[in-house]
């Protein structure tokens, strides 16, 4: 029985069988040139044999590869007759049928090199009564890309991925990664920057703000004189906040003379980056006429 199961072995490796294998392709390019869009890295080609001469193709040739030294030139066409006198030089003991290109079409382009700065995306949430001490820093606050003109013109900066960072209460150093290229034919250095934000705790602060006066004049007069405001400080600068950091601003210009109305509108002109939420304990003034004597 188990002389027969070899005999018929033997009959069958004797046959041809028709199969497919998957091809590597290797471009070699001229220096400083690269490609404007990424050609296919592999094909398909239709190949008849022997068993014998398939599985020895299979066991000696695990992987085929096809290597093409390009001219410099703008474009380069690989015909259908070129990829297959290159793959019978490989597989020699196969017959090929047939091959899933009948050309490859090259673009290719010089090098370039932009410097962009880098763009942090994030989604931070902060403890209750935290915040931001001061503005985030990113090391190296830009990137270095390379990649043909065409795909680099349209390019003014580039993204991290995702910084998502919850209830923060400390200080943070976090290494983030850039968002990859979609073209490969774009290389990025390096493909990471670092994050560092100081976390601090917040409180409020209420302060007393003098109210200006824009194109007033000696008979008008508006109460009341300043105006209560409360804001949220980090406690680093709790103490260096004072009303000279403010300016609230009444436009007198904007009365009119028939209004039955004598209040005015007052403005937030100027106040700290560091603070936030902000409230005016009047948001506007009284204005009154006065009579000289």
């Amino acid at each position: 029985m188990a002389l027969a199961l070899v005999l018929w072995l033997l009959v069958k490796l004797s046959e041809e069988f028709v199969t497919t294998r998957e091809v590597t392709i290797e471009y070699l390019l001229p220096e400083n040139r690269s490609f404007v869009q990424t050609p296919p890295a592999s094909l398909i080609t239709t190949v008849k044999g022997t068993g014998w001469n398939l599985m020895s193709s299979y066991l000696y040739h695990k992987e085929t590869l096809i290597k093409f030294n390009l001219p410099e030139k703008p474009s380069f066409t690989i015909n259908g007759s070129i990829l297959k006198n290159k793959i019978e030089q490989e597989l020699t003991n196969l017959n090929i049928q047939d091959i899933n290109y009948d050309f490859i079409l090259l673009s290719m382009d010089g090098l370039d090199q932009r410097r962009l700065p880098v763009r942090l995306v994030r989604q931070f949430s902060f403890a209750q009564q935290h915040q931001l001490k001061d503005s985030i820093l990113i090391q190296p606050d830009s990137v270095d890309i390379t990649g043909p003109p065409s795909l680099l013109d349209s390019l003014t900066e580039w993204p991290t991925e995702l910084l998502k960072l919850e209830e923060l209460k400390n200080s943070i150093k976090e290494t983030v990664p850039l968002v990859p290229p979609g073209n490969l034919e774009l290389k990025l250095s390096p493909g990471e920057v670092t994050v560092s934000a100081q976390v601090e705790q917040n409180t409020q602060k209420d302060l007393f703000i003098p109210v200006q006066v824009l194109n007033g004049h000696d008979s008008l007069d508006f109460f009341p004189q300043k105006i209560r405001i409360s804001c949220i400080v980090g406690l680093s600068n709790f103490d260096r906040l004072t009303s000279n950091d403010f300016t609230l601003e009444a436009n007198f210009a904007e009365v009119s003379p028939n209004s039955a109305n004598n209040t005015l509108p007052v403005n937030l002109s100027k106040m700290p980056k560091f603070v936030k939420q902000v409230k005016l304990d009047k948001e506007s003034v009284e204005y009154f006429l006065v009579k000289a004597e």
